[in-house]
């Protein structure tokens, strides 16, 4: 009888003891990874030290947007700012990573990726040689000129297919061919050409190139997004809400401040 209550007393620990396991989840649980391609200021970018070189340290503001976002519904966030844009999409994609930071809606993307709500919203521009200046009346004039982009980037929002521009690898590469006269123009935000200069590259200031605003192109957004019915696809309605609190709040304003100055925050 004594044997009979041990044993019964034993078991009844056992189970105690694996409910309290199960209804504590693991600390990966509570992470969610985020990839972005870093740099330029001020949405992620490395931070540099006393001598200007860049450390290991991410920050920027959607760096702690997404941060402050996701910490109001419990979790943690692992960044990696190492990846090109095209390798953070296929990785997002394929499940190894929860979410792409940063990215522009289009219809293609939306097949395959859910989408949070966005945080930050862009300026349209196009920009020629000061020589050969455009007349760009409407989005649609754009085709009728040769354009640059850059790999791997939305353009769905200037109405422009990637095989129609002429694609390279950063910012640099859309200069060389623009004085080089491979191309007419390149499109791009008027915040990110600007935003160059806090590392200093001053691309406004050059008299070699202008810029004019696109009428009829669509002012592109910052989205996170996520991969169609994965792990981070069921935390969107979460994350929808504290994307929500903290534009409402003025929050996402002033991380925005923080890191781009006199730049004007449209969310």
């Amino acid at each position: 009888m004594r044997v009979a209550i041990v044993l019964g007393f034993l078991c009844l620990l056992s189970l105690t003891s694996v409910s309290h396991a199960t209804a504590v989840p693991p600390v990966s649980s509570e992470t969610v990874s985020v990839c972005v391609d870093a740099e330029p200021p001020p949405w992620a970018y490395w931070k540099r030290d006393a001598n200007g070189n860049k450390t290991r340290a991410l920050i920027g503001s959607s760096v702690e947007t997404v941060q402050a976002a996701f910490a109001r519904i419990g979790k943690a966030v692992q960044f990696d700012g190492d990846m090109p844009w095209k390798r953070c999409l296929l990785m997002v994609e394929g499940g190894k990573v929860d979410f792409a930071m940063d990215g522009y809606f289009d219809a293609e993307r939306a097949r395959r990726f859910d989408y949070s709500i966005h945080y930050n919203t862009l300026t349209p521009q196009v920009f020629f040689r000061a020589a050969d200046p455009l007349a760009i009346n409407h989005v649609s004039d754009l085709r009728q000129h040769r354009g640059c982009g850059v790999t791997g980037a939305s353009y769905a929002h200037y109405g422009l297919l990637p095989d129609e521009l002429d694609l390279g690898s950063g910012y640099d590469s859309l200069v060389r061919k623009l004085n080089a006269r491979r191309c007419d123009y390149f499109v791009e935000e008027l915040e990110i050409v600007s935003a160059y200069k806090m590392i200093g590259i001053d691309y406004l200031s050059d008299p070699s190139i202008r810029h004019a605003p696109v009428p009829g192109a669509k002012a592109p957004s910052k989205y996170l997004l996520t991969t169609k019915s994965g792990r981070g696809s069921k935390l969107l309605p979460q994350l929808n809400e504290a994307l929500a609190a903290l534009i409402k709040s003025g929050e996402a304003a002033a991380i925005w401040k923080r890191h781009s100055g006199s730049l004007p925050y449209l969310p």
